[in-house]
């Protein structure tokens, strides 16, 4: 905004005078006459005075970020003040201006590639703008700071009759015609080139190559490789930029702090290895790997340079070891085994080789409100079990089991089976199918099925003796299940987020008795709404075949792992079913603003879950009709988990029956108590 200059004494004014540039003192103006001539004026206007610049080259100021000094310029071709009459002032709005200080004119000249329009869009000078030093010092930098130009810019005023023609000089930076990358190999160089495709055929821009090297480290970046750096730029005569990227290239692999653990152990849950360049995505996979063997209660890494190559990285895995062999004595409440107590053994990292061995012998009372349809008997259960999910540090996983089993039976109304079994299972991943895995399993299994019932339950029910003895068929068989899995859960044990996908099919063949075979797949999805809240959805699905599949093997429907609310198998069982389920997992509000309860560790673990299950049977068994089992259900309600060290979740489920059962409700039970998630 112009505003009225002071009015100027003669003394101070001659003393100005005496800075009068040298092309008017080369004219013969004497600093005294020019002392008259400007007096008559100065008290009509607030520029006249600054019109002694006019003739000067104008650069950047020295105390801005420009360069220190720029080229200077020739006398430029000026029309002397001394031709300007007084009555050339006029006067406009109460506000004084002068033609000898106004831009008539701005050029832009030395551009080639860089438009006019676009280097003036970033000057506020203007036609008619008043001329100002300090406004032009501005728009130089502004100019210059567009990256296109070397230092070597400079402004020209040129008084004329009409005005002032400002003269921008300007030498265009040397054209980029392409650009080399040297030292990628995780990402091609078209992709990285890419970021430069607008800058190619014009000229140099400093600004702009800051930012397309800062977009390659995000890229990489993003990508996982958090070390990557470009690490030098430079250019040719012929314009083409070069630049050099160190990716993060790992030296040395190294584990601290396992004693018991083996190297090798730790080392085959890494796909992480020395040469290849640092992924952290890719780490944080292996660290929770390394975790999931149990044999640590913390896992970290360390990144250092490496001594031996400076352009290279070390990687040390440090490991908390914890003691992991324990003996067992527990007890719970179970639906289906009632209160029962056990004794067992289990060493996930046996003898340091990152193997698990567990044993177990479980005695129980008996089904937890038991009905009619249900035999009255105690449960005994013993399992055996050795597994290494490396078998010779190779990607195969070996797994074997021995198991018993005598309990009341949940597939044959009032009858008591014993089972007696091995199973070997071998699986391995498919490396160009990630988080898919292949597995088979051979099962060798004997069922034996005893009475449990009395005459007067058998005519209860109708049953006949023929009936009842069709229900109690039992045999051998040798079995083979070939099983593909997609596994991308981010926890096993408590997912909060991931997939887990099954398809299985199983051929049993019947030692004098019929075979069969039957296919299923299994569908889980975690999905993680907020922090602390989480919602699982489960679909399964299984039909028979080929053959007819054995009472005692059918699929059962209801109870603590199918739909809640009934009893285990109260829907009955059939050679086919559908069940779906949804939860959600959330903690419990609050709970850690209790000062007193944060003290029990245990308790952050609990949690709310509020569900609904549904499901279907299809060729149902002859025991449906017999017992009037509907073979389908539906059910919602409430529950809670508690992680118990060494256990895992404790499950308590509350669930309303909204429809199927048996008559009279026979088959409800609200309440479900169970070890560990339902899916």
């Amino acid at each position: 905004m112009l505003t009225r200059s002071p009015s100027l004494d003669p003394l101070s004014f001659l003393r100005a005078s005496q800075r009068t540039p040298w092309f008017l003192t080369a004219m013969g103006v004497q600093p005294v006459s020019l002392m008259r001539l400007l007096l008559g004026v100065s008290l009509c206007t607030a520029s006249a005075f600054s019109a002694v610049a006019l003739a000067e080259d104008v650069e950047p100021s020295k105390s801005s970020a420009a360069p220190s000094a720029y080229a200077p310029t020739a006398a430029p071709d000026a029309t002397p003040l001394t031709e300007f009459a007084p009555e050339s002032v006029r006067s406009v709005s109460g506000k004084q201006y002068d033609q000898a200080v106004t831009i008539s004119q701005v050029k832009i000249e030395g551009n080639r590639l860089i438009s006019e329009e676009a280097i003036k869009e970033q000057m506020s000078i203007r036609p008619g703008s008043l001329y100002s030093r300090k406004n032009l010092q501005t728009d130089l930098r502004r100019v210059y700071d567009m990256g296109y130009f070397t230092e070597k810019i400079r402004a020209v005023p040129v008084s004329t009759r009409q005005g002032i023609i400002l003269r921008i000089e300007v030498e265009e930076n040397a054209p980029v015609t392409g650009v080399n990358i040297d030292g990628n190999t995780v990402i091609p160089d078209e992709e990285l080139q890419s970021l430069f495709s607008e800058q190619t055929g014009l000229p140099q821009n400093i600004g702009q190559l800051n930012e397309s090297i800062q977009k390659i480290e995000q890229m990489y970046a993003d990508k996982g490789y958090v070390l990557a750096r470009v690490t030098s730029i430079g250019d040719d005569p012929d314009g083409r930029v070069n630049l050099q990227i160190r990716e993060g290239t790992i030296d040395k692999v190294q584990f601290v702090g396992n004693r018991k653990t083996k190297d090798n152990v730790v080392k085959r849950n890494m796909l992480t290895q020395a040469g290849q360049v640092y992924n952290e995505k890719l780490l944080k996979e292996d660290l929770q790997r390394i975790f999931a063997t149990q044999a640590f209660s913390d896992v970290r890494r360390v990144i250092t340079a490496s001594p031996e190559d400076p352009e290279k990285y070390n990687l040390t895995i440090e490991l908390d070891e914890k003691r992991t062999g324990s003996i067992s004595l527990g007890g719970g409440l179970d639906t289906g085994t009632g209160l029962f107590g056990s004794v067992g053994f289990n060493d996930p990292n046996f003898l340091g080789r990152g193997q698990n061995f567990s044993s177990v012998f479980a005695v129980g009372t008996g089904v937890i409100n038991r009905d009619e349809t249900q035999a009255n008997a105690r449960t005994y259960q013993f399992e055996l079990n050795w597994s290494t999910p490396s078998l010779n540090d190779t990607p195969n996983a070996l797994a074997t089991g021995v198991y018993g089993r005598d309990l009341a039976s949940f597939n044959v109304p009032l009858a008591i089976e014993r089972r007696l079994g091995a199973e070997v299972t071998w699986a391995r991943p498919i490396l160009s199918l990630p988080n898919t895995s292949f597995s088979l399993a051979v099962r060798g299994e004997n069922v034996k099925l005893r009475e449990g019932a009395g005459a007067g339950d058998l005519a209860f029910f109708n049953i006949t003796p023929q009936q009842r003895e069709g229900q109690l068929t039992d045999g051998t068989y040798l079995s083979v299940s070939p099983t593909l899995a997609y596994d991308t859960r981010d926890n096993r044990f408590n997912p909060t987020s991931g997939w887990f996908n099954s398809v299985a099919l199983t051929g049993a063949y019947g030692v004098g008795a019929d075979s069969y075979g039957i296919a299923s797949a299994n569908l889980r999805r975690y999905l993680k709404i907020r922090e602390g809240v989480v919602l699982a959805l489960n679909g399964q699905a299984g039909h028979s075949v080929l053959g007819d599949i054995p009472e005692f093997n059918m699929f059962r429907m209801g109870g603590n792992y199918s739909v809640r609310g009934f009893q285990e198998g109260g829907l009955g069982t059939g050679g086919g079913f559908m069940i779906g389920s949804a939860e959600l997992r959330t903690t419990v509000p609050f709970i850690d603003r209790v000062e007193k309860l944060n003290k029990i560790p245990m308790l952050k673990s609990l949690r709310t879950v509020f569900f609904v299950d549904a499901g279907s049977l299809f060729n149902e068994s002859v025991s449906n009709s017999l017992f009037q089992r509907s073979g389908y259900g539906y059910s919602m309600g409430m529950g809670v988990r508690l992680t118990v060290p060494g256990l895992g979740p404790i499950r308590v489920d509350y669930a309303i029956p909204l429809a199927g059962g048996g008559p009279g409700g026979r088959y409800e039970r609200r309440f479900n108590f169970g070890v560990g998630q339902k899916f």
